[in-house]
């Protein structure tokens, strides 16, 4: 998941992947392996550039790392009842 700030892959992404994400991307992009249960990130997160909805069960630590990294605001919320909410919407600016 990301945004024109940041973008977060879960700890599973290898080290040769996150290197050619890294060459692929502009270097004020900040990347960050998220250290977290759940590893379908775009399926727990939806965000823009200015405001991110998230699984309610996130880790804290995951919720700091959405507000550092992406720069923006986090909520933990559900969308009609489901709790998958990147599954459930999409955010634009």
């Amino acid at each position: 998941v990301g945004n024109k700030n940041g973008l977060l892959v879960p700890s599973i992404t290898t080290d040769n992947e996150l290197q050619y994400i890294r060459n692929a991307l502009p270097d004020e992009v900040k990347i960050q392996r998220v250290d977290e249960r759940f590893s379908a990130l775009g399926n727990c997160i939806a965000c823009n550039d200015y405001v991110a909805i998230c699984h309610q069960d996130l880790d804290k630590e995951t919720e700091e790392i959405i507000q550092d990294v992406l720069k923006v605001e986090c909520f933990r919320t559900s969308v009609a009842g489901n709790v998958l909410v990147g599954s459930y919407s999409i955010l634009t600016n």
